[in-house]
C-alpha cells in the first residue's frame, strides 16, 4: 500500500471512530481451519460450495479475549464509502452472530460465519462477489470503536467465486471469415492464411465498457476454429476472442509474425467497422491485450512479445506495453538454440508468461534427448511474472478441439472434455487476473490444488492433478533469499548470506538434464530438470535425505531482517525424477520450514498444512519429468499461538526434512527462495 493510500485509510477509519482512544484494527480473518500448526490460513477466495470461517488469535490481539462481539458479514464497502455509511447489515441467513472471544489458541477462536451455498456468488461478469468480515465489539451495528474489519481500499475481505469451469453471464456471437485482400495486403498477411474466428458477447453494444482482446494462434496442422471451446468460454465472461490463420508451416518465426499482423489488421478492421459487420466498433480495449498460442504457435507468441520488446516489428495500432498476457500451451522450443533462427528468440523477457504442460504429451515431450522440443525452459527464461501450470494425464492435442487421438503417454489419461474443464477453470482466473486485475483469481494460481481448485473440477476422478508454479514479478516488494544465480558457490546465497546444510548430496547448477535419458544417474544430479539447456542460465540446487532429519538452512541479511514488509515466503521445488528416493514412495513429499529471529527463539511450519506436500511426479513411460511447485507460506502464521517470534528479526530459514519432519526420504530441486507480496501486475 502507498503512503497516501495508507495516509486515506487512517482518516476515513479515524472518522468512523467513537473516540479518540478507539481504534479500528484492519486484520485477516476470513479463511479455513487446518489439522495442524499453524491451525488456520487466511485466503481470498471460497467456491459457493464451502464453509466460510473466520479466526483471530488472541496471542496476536490480547484485546478480543473475554469480548462478545457480533460477527458481520456484509457486502464490501470501500473506505470512502464506510466514511459516509459505517452502517453494518449482515447478509448472511442467520445475521450477525454473537460470539464471545476467550483466551487460549487460534483453534479455540475458529467460528463458522457462513453455512454452504448460503451467500450469493453472482458478480456478473465478475469473477468473486465482495464480503467484509466486521467483529463489532461494542455491538452498536456500526464499524467503530475497537470493532475488527477483514477488507480494505483494494480487496474484499473475501470473495463468493462461480465456477469457472462453467460459461459466464452473456449469450455468445461466434463469427468465421478471411480478412478482405486489401485489408490483409496492408499488414503483409500472405492470401492461404487469412482466415478469422471472432467470438464475443451478444449484447456488446450495450455493454458500457470496452473488452479486452484475446489472440489464438493455432498450432501445425490445425485451425483456429479448433479452439471453439475457449472463444465460447472467454467470451461468455466478457472478453473479444479472435483466432486467427497462423503460419506454423516453416515453423515459430512465421507463427509469431501473422500473429502480430492479425492482431494489427484485427484492430484496424473492427475500429472501421469492416470486420464482424461493424459490431466490434470502439468495443475493444485495445490496451489489453492476452496472446495465446498452441505448440508452435505457443512459442510463437512468445516470438511475437520478443520482437515487440525488442523493436524488431512495431505495429500500427498496438505496442509491447498493451500485452498483458502471453500464454503458452504446450509450445514448441526450437527457436532459442536453433542457428536457423538465432539464440534467443524464444524469450518472453518482462511479460507477464504462462505455460501450460501436459504431463503426457508425446509431442513436444516426446524426445527427451533433444531439449528443443521441451517447453518448460522457455517459462525460466521470463524476468517478472511466471506461471507454470502441469496437468497430468493431458495430451499435446488436448489443449484443442482436433478430431484426431489425443497423444498421450502415461497413466491416468484424461478425456478431453476433462481436459477441457482443467484449462478453462484455470484460464479465465489467469485471464481475469492479468488483464483485468481480479484479485480472488489469484487463489486459483497460487494455492495448492488438493486444497482449492474450480468447483466443477470434481475430485470423484483421482487421476485429475495439476502442479502450478507462480513467481510475483512485481518490481518492488520482493526480496530474494537465494536464486543460485548469484554468489554460485553452494555455502553462499544470491542474497549474500551463508548457507549450511545436513542433506545428502548436495548439488548447485544448472536446471538442465544434461543426458537427456530422464532416468536416474548419478552422475546427472538434475535428471528430469528440465527448465534449462545451453544458452539458458537458470540455476538451482538439488540434494537428498534417507531415514534420517536433516536440513538446509539460509542466513537472511541485515536488509531483510524484518519479515513484515512481506506477505509470504515463498519458493519452488519439485520431486526429482526416478531418483531411488522419489521411486521409495510415490505421494506427495512432506516437510517443513523454520524461522529463527535474532533472540533464538524459532516457529516450523509443515508444507502440507495448507492441503498437501510436493506433487509426485506423472509416470509417463517416455520419460518422467519434475514438476515444480511454488509453496507460499504466510509471514504472520508462524506468529500463530503465542510461539513469540519476532517476525522484524529474522536471520535464518531453516528446510527441514525426516522422519520428524514428514517424509522419511526424498529428493528434490529447489530454487527461487524469496519473500514477495502480492502486487499486481
Amino acid at each position: 500500500m502507498s503512503n497516501n493510500c495508507k495516509k486515506v485509510l487512517l482518516l476515513v477509519l479515524a472518522s468512523v471512530s467513537l473516540s479518540a482512544n478507539a481504534a479500528i484494527t484492519k486484520t485477516e480473518l476470513a479463511g479455513n481451519p487446518l489439522d495442524e500448526y499453524p491451525w488456520f490460513e487466511y485466503v481470498r477466495a471460497f467456491n459457493t460450495l464451502m464453509h466460510v470461517r473466520i479466526a483471530i488469535d488472541p496471542t496476536r490481539y490480547p484485546g478480543i479475549v473475554n469480548k462478545t462481539c457480533d460477527i458481520y458479514v456484509v457486502n464490501h464497502k470501500t473506505p470512502a464509502v464506510w466514511a459516509v455509511d459505517n452502517s453494518l447489515v449482515d447478509v448472511t441467513p442467520g445475521g450477525a452472530l454473537p460470539h464471545t472471544f476467550v483466551a487460549g489458541t487460534i483453534q479455540a477462536n475458529t467460528v463458522s460465519v457462513v453455512p454452504n451455498l448460503s451467500l450469493s456468488d453472482d458478480a456478473g461478469w465478475n469473477l468473486g462477489r465482495r464480503y467484509d468480515v466486521v467483529l463489532d465489539c461494542n455491538r452498536n451495528g456500526k464499524l467503530d470503536g475497537d470493532d475488527f474489519v477483514d477488507g480494505d481500499w483494494r480487496e474484499a475481505g473475501f470473495y463468493e467465486v462461480a465456477d469457472t469451469t462453467r460459461p459466464g453471464p452473456f449469450l455468445v456471437n461466434t463469427v468465421s471469415y478471411n480478412l478482405p485482400s486489401d485489408l490483409a495486403t496492408t499488414y503483409g498477411i500472405p492470401a492461404m492464411f487469412r482466415a478469422e474466428t471472432v467470438w464475443y458477447p451478444r449484447s456488446i453494444a450495450t455493454i458500457q465498457r470496452k473488452l479486452p482482446l484475446i489472440v489464438i494462434s493455432h498450432g501445425n496442422g490445425y485451425l483456429p476454429t479448433y479452439y471453439d471451446y475457449i472463444g465460447r468460454h472467454l467470451a461468455s465472461w466478457g472478453y473479444v476472442v479472435m483466432a486467427h490463420s497462423t503460419d506454423t508451416e516453416p515453423g515459430p518465426v512465421t507463427a509469431a509474425a501473422t500473429t502480430l499482423e492479425h492482431t494489427d489488421a484485427f484492430l484496424d478492421g473492427t475500429e472501421a467497422g469492416t470486420l464482424v459487420s461493424g459490431a466490434l466498433s470502439g468495443r475493444i480495449d485495445s490496451h489489453r491485450i492476452g496472446l495465446l498460442g498452441h505448440s508452435r504457435g505457443g512459442e510463437g507468441v512468445v516470438i511475437a512479445y520478443h520482437n515487440l520488446f525488442t523493436s524488431t516489428v512495431t505495429p500500427a495500432h498496438f505496442s509491447k506495453s498493451d500485452i498483458k498476457l502471453v500464454d503458452s500451451m504446450a509450445p514448441t522450443d526450437i527457436w532459442w538454440t536453433s542457428g536457423t533462427g538465432g539464440v534467443g528468440i524464444s524469450h518472453p523477457h518482462d511479460a507477464n508468461y504462462h505455460l501450460w504442460v501436459a504431463a503426457g504429451d508425446m509431442d513436444v515431450l516426446g524426445d527427451p534427448a533433444d531439449p528443443r522440443w521441451q517447453s518448460q525452459p522457455i517459462a525460466d527464461r521470463a524476468t517478472k511474472y511466471k506461471q507454470v501450470s502441469v496437468i497430468h494425464g493431458m495430451g499435446h492435442r488436448q489443449f484443442s478441439d482436433v478430431p484426431e487421438p489425443p497423444s498421450i503417454d502415461g497413466p491416468c489419461q484424461l478425456t478431453t472434455p476433462e481436459a477441457h474443464s482443467m484449462l478453462l477453470g484455470y484460464l479465465l482466473p489467469l485471464v481475469e487476473h492479468y488483464l483485468d486485475g481480479n484479485v480472488p483469481s489469484l487463489d486459483f494460481l497460487t494455492r495448492q490444488y488438493e486444497f482449492f481448485h474450480p468447483r466443477g473440477i470434481g475430485l470423484e476422478n483421482p487421476c485429475i492433478v495439476m502442479a502450478n508454479e507462480y513467481r510475483n514479478g512485481a518490481a518492488k516488494g520482493n526480496f530474494v533469499i537465494d536464486d543460485f544465480q548469484w554468489n554460485m558457490a553452494p555455502d553462499m546465497s544470491s542474497a549474500p548470506g551463508g548457507v549450511t546444510w545436513t542433506v545428502d548430496n548436495l548439488v548447485e547448477g544448472r536446471l538442465d538434464d544434461n543426458n537427456g535419458s530422464y532416468n536416474y544417474d548419478p552422475a546427472d544430479p538434475f535428471n528430469g530438470a528440465i527448465f534449462g539447456a545451453a544458452p539458458d542460465t537458470t540455476r538451482g540446487v538439488t540434494f537428498d535425505w534417507t531415514g534420517d532429519d536433516r536440513y538446509i538452512q539460509w542466513q537472511v541479511p541485515k536488509v531483510a531482517n524484518d519479515f513484515t514488509k512481506y506477505a509470504m515466503l515463498s519458493f519452488r521445488a519439485a520431486q526429482a525424477s526416478r531418483h531411488p528416493n522419489t521411486v521409495a514412495a510415490i505421494e506427495d513429499l512432506k516437510f517443513a520450514v523454520e524461522l529463527r529471529d535474532s533472540a533464538g527463539r524459532t516457529s516450523t511450519i509443515n508444507i502440507n498444512a495448507y492441503g498437501a506436500g510436493l506433487q509426485e511426479p506423472y509416470q509417463r513411460s517416455g520419460g518422467w519429468f519434475d514438476e515444480m511447485e511454488t509453496v507460499r507460506l504466510r509471514n504472520t502464521d508462524f506468529l500463530n499461538n503465542g510461539s513469540g517470534l519476532d517476525l522484524t528479526s529474522i536471520v535464518a530459514v531453516k528446510l527441514k526434512f525426516g522422519p520428524s519432519w514428514g517424509s522419511n526420504e526424498g529428493r528434490i530441486v529447489l530454487d527461487d527462495l524469496m519473500l514477495t507480496n502480492d502486487g499486481m501486475p
